[in-house]
């Protein structure tokens, strides 16, 4: 795909800016500069997501929006820890998944419509040294009736775009339908969906008729992707799993939404130490379930508080170092440097305002927490995050 002399370009100007190397392409009239150009410009984007991928010089990227659904190597390794034996990627793209099943020791179909784009991936399988991966070109759904083949498991990654290009989020609404797919889930064969982390959970459930498992993978307490799990035996309560995979232990929190709905917590007011849920905890609505223990600071403000401290919260626990209001004399009075991180729940104003308002610098040691307290008053606590 790419040329010696290709390659060493990309290399040579793998640091550069991709706009001054574009409007050098008269200096190089052998070389396709735009097509490099792009390569550059896709490597430079996923040194992190894609290292191993990056790392290959003979790797070749294939255009932008196959780049931007792709999963990264973090997250397409997990997926990979929940499949065996055989399985059919019928959204193959870029092949970054297909990748990792592979790697993982399973046999793989991939499938992608796009001739180019399947093109590019078979070879750049081959460059990787990617295993046990057959590759199709063709309607997947189609591909799956007609192929006569049983598999452990289908994974399916819709598009999430729609034919005006504008981004979707419901799954009738993706390409493939992810529910057409709900016929061949059997005792032999379960089903993997990769969705948008905006789907609603609990309108997933029910559309899919019930699930086994709910993964809310996650990276640095951000919600990357959410993975449903569909067999034979699938329930219309599933465990839902939050995976942070920046954690040594990846499994942060587990729940159901059962258990959810029957938990009480009472609400109280600050008190020495205030707790932030993670990301994925919201995601999965468990608003009183992970704040066993602890007093929560409103029934509508996920926030909560001890006396001493809880080190196994599934968030960030802080130190309370001052209470007040939302006013500059006491802001300027206890926030030293005027430099904090600004955390708001349930609360009028958004963060980005409050820091023009008082002009804080961005970041530093100290969080600045507004929310509306039991009695519903609007409060703000200076807090030092315990590590």
């Amino acid at each position: 795909m790419l040329r010696e002399n290709e390659i060493q370009f990309i290399q040579e100007n793998l640091h550069r800016d991709p706009v001054a190397i574009a409007l050098e392409a008269a200096k190089y009239p052998d070389l396709d500069i735009p097509v490099l150009v792009g390569q550059i410009k896709a490597r430079q984007k996923l040194k992190d997501k894609m290292p191993v991928w990056v790392a290959n010089e003979r790797v070749f990227f294939p255009p932008s929006l196959a780049l931007e659904q792709s999963s990264s190597e973090e997250t397409a390794h997990f997926k990979a820890s929940l499949v065996k034996g055989k399985i059919a990627d019928l959204t193959g793209g870029m092949g970054l998944d297909s990748y990792a099943f592979a790697k993982a020791g399973c046999e793989v179909d991939y499938i992608e419509r796009q001739k180019d784009l399947a093109k590019i991936t078979a070879l750049n399988h081959a460059q990787l040294k990617a295993g046990n991966i057959h590759h199709h070109t063709g309607d997947s759904l189609k591909w799956l009736v007609e192929q006569g083949k049983s598999f452990d498991f289908i994974y399916v990654d819709p598009a999430r775009r729609d034919g005006a290009g504008k981004k979707v989020v419901l799954l009738q609404d993706c390409e493939p339908n992810a529910l057409d797919l709900i016929p061949f889930v059997n005792n032999k064969t379960s089903l993997l969906i990769k969705t948008s982390p905006l789907l609603d959970l609990d309108q997933a459930i029910r559309e899919l008729k019930g699930v086994d498992k709910i993964y809310i993978v996650c990276v640095k307490n951000e919600v990357k992707e959410l993975l449903f799990l569909k067999t034979a035996q699938s329930s219309a309560d599933p465990s839902i799993e939050v995976i942070e995979l920046s954690l040594p232990n990846s499994l942060l929190f587990s729940g159901r939404k059962q258990i959810e709905s029957e938990t009480e917590i009472a609400t109280g007011p600050i008190l020495n130490y205030l707790y932030e849920p993670h990301a994925g905890v919201l995601k999965g609505g468990f608003f009183k379930s992970a704040g066993k223990g602890l007093l929560k600071i409103a029934v509508n403000t996920h926030l909560y508080t001890s006396e001493s401290l809880h080190t196994n919260f599934a968030g960030r626990a802080f130190k309370i170092l001052a209470e007040g209001s939302l006013e500059k004399k006491w802001i300027h009075s206890v926030l030293p440097g005027l430099q904090a991180n600004i955390s708001t729940r349930n609360f009028p104003i958004k963060a980005d305002e409050i820091r023009k308002k008082f002009q804080l610098k961005d970041g530093g040691e100290f969080t600045l927490f507004a929310f509306r307290d039991q009695a519903n008053k609007n409060k703000v606590v200076l807090a030092k995050k315990i590590s």
